[in-house]
């Protein structure tokens, strides 16, 4: 194999120095290049190509060298589970076309950016630059973007949906539901005598009481279901999938878990309850026409004295 400076002028057209001043700034910049003939036959390559394909000694081809890299685990992240048609798949996209951008992540963590050209004669150049700095910003824009949206959508004193969260997945529940005809149930819950707790223990307190409904909750609904904090004490729990029979069931189970959780406040054992109104969504509802009915339904639970659960007609 040629060695790193000498650089062929096979079908170029330009002087030899010339080439080679170019081949030298590519060197200085950490560029790593190689040259493979028309039948992908390996026939150049600077010394940080070899580094990086851990390239052998010997004939090699583009399929040898990816395979090398496959069996040793060097060089870059190969997922699949048989070598050989993973090859000939990739093999094929680097034979398609004049020019092909791609990305490849490295076994070592490095990201690299490699930009194949196919010269009229059939000779392949691939150049590869090392852009690990650019992908872990990119890396870090997105987890910071991901870290915004949740904190947008979150309520900051339970760690469930706030509000609005909750109230757009409602409406897209309700827009999907009336396409499909999709069976689901709302539920308003509102804990009992808060304001007492908040007299008695503080806000502190009463915060505590919050936090601590919102995690049995999260413990005793099923995986699917969708809960969020809406205002004070109150609570809205949309159930796809549930009539309201069903979601009776699952809101009673969770009166009991809330029940039998113990609450420390000052030294106190707290126990509290809640009330909860139940609508199941049917074509003629609207979201303010669902909500309403949960809500008339959990003013009922809480005019019949409170720690019930009543279904709307």
């Amino acid at each position: 194999m040629p060695t790193a400076t000498s650089f062929s002028d096979h079908s170029i057209g330009a002087q030899p120095e010339t080439i080679a001043r170019i081949g030298e700034g590519m060197l200085a910049a950490g560029t790593a290049l190689a040259l493979f003939t028309p039948s992908e036959n390996l026939y150049f390559a600077t010394p940080g190509f070899i580094e990086l394909y851990d390239i052998q000694e010997g004939q090699q081809s583009l399929a040898s060298i990816l395979r090398h890299c496959a069996e040793t685990g060097i060089g870059p992240v190969i997922e699949a589970d048989e070598i050989e048609t993973w090859l000939a798949k990739n093999c094929e996209e680097l034979r398609y076309g004049t020019s092909l951008h791609f990305e490849v992540a490295m076994r070592d963590g490095r990201w690299v950016m490699g930009t194949k050209t196919q010269l009229s004669d059939g000779w392949i150049v691939l150049v590869i630059t090392d852009f690990t700095s650019v992908k872990r910003r990119e890396f870090r824009l997105e987890s910071d973007r991901d870290a915004a949206l949740i904190a947008a959508e979150t309520d900051h004193l339970t760690g469930i949906y706030n509000r609005g969260a909750t109230m757009s997945r409602f409406g897209r529940l309700v827009e999907r539901a009336t396409k499909t005809g999709e069976v689901f149930s709302a539920v308003l819950i509102d804990l009992d005598m808060f304001k007492a707790i908040n007299d008695q223990h503080g806000h502190d307190g009463g915060d505590q009481v919050l936090v601590h409904f919102a995690a049995c909750a999260t413990q005793a609904l099923r995986e699917r279901d969708i809960l969020g904090r809406v205002g004070g004490e109150e609570f809205l729990i949309i159930m796809p999938g549930a009539t309201r029979e069903q979601a009776h069931t699952v809101i009673e189970r969770l009166q009991a878990h809330v029940r039998d959780q113990r609450l420390v406040l000052g030294g106190v054992t707290l126990r509290y309850t809640f009330s909860a109104g139940i609508a199941e969504w049917k074509r003629s509802k609207t979201l303010d026409g669902l909500y309403h009915a949960a809500d008339q339904a959990l003013y009922a639970a809480k005019h019949a004295g409170r720690n019930q659960v009543k279904l709307a007609g």
